[in-house]
């Protein structure tokens, strides 16, 4: 029997072209029931706040689907532009990315929802593509981000898919309000 080993890059590719499409799939229901505006139950909170990213995020668990379709269209494009610089610099600063901002957060409810997921949707794809194109030497390119430091490819690869995971299951709960 021949075993195939995969790549990270393959991985992590996989794994995130999942969770956008289940992104992409909750944000249909959401739009479908027109479930925009919902919030979490308390007991939904209480088990999202220990799942992934979202210990060192709780903040992110008040948000409704609109809010987090934002996030996530926002997240795409600093991630996007984070991979480009890493990959083109030499150990480039990266700015910081303060997701719970009220004036962003506020932005994300100022646009109508299906012009968000229309952006959502383009901003993941180039995500994506990004992180498709790299190669298994490009993960040790590394530059540093302005508060928590030492950052590599490699760290931003690893890192997308679960972040994607978290919010599709705080999607998902947040459906399970309706």
């Amino acid at each position: 029997m021949t075993t195939v080993e995969t790549s990270p890059v393959a991985t992590s590719v996989d794994a995130l072209a999942r969770q956008q499409a289940r992104v992409d799939l909750l944000l249909a229901r959401v739009a479908a029931s027109e479930l925009w505006g919902v919030r979490l139950a308390a007991r939904d909170r209480e088990r999202l706040v220990r799942h992934g990213h979202f210990p060192e995020y709780a903040a992110e668990l008040e948000w409704t689907p609109r809010e987090v379709a934002g996030h996530l269209r926002d997240s795409a494009l600093v991630f996007t532009e984070r991979i480009y610089r890493l990959r083109t610099e030499s150990g480039p600063l990266l700015a910081d990315f303060a997701p719970d901002e009220p004036e962003r957060v506020a932005g994300y409810r100022a646009v109508p929802p299906v012009q968000l997921v229309q952006q959502l949707r383009t901003a993941q794809a180039a995500l994506f593509d990004s992180v498709a194109r790299l190669t298994p030497t490009d993960l040790d390119r590394d530059g540093v981000h302005a508060v928590d430091g030492p950052v590599t490819l490699a760290d931003i690869v690893c890192f997308l898919p679960g972040h994607q995971r978290d919010h599709a299951d705080q999607l998902a709960a947040l459906l399970g309000r309706a």
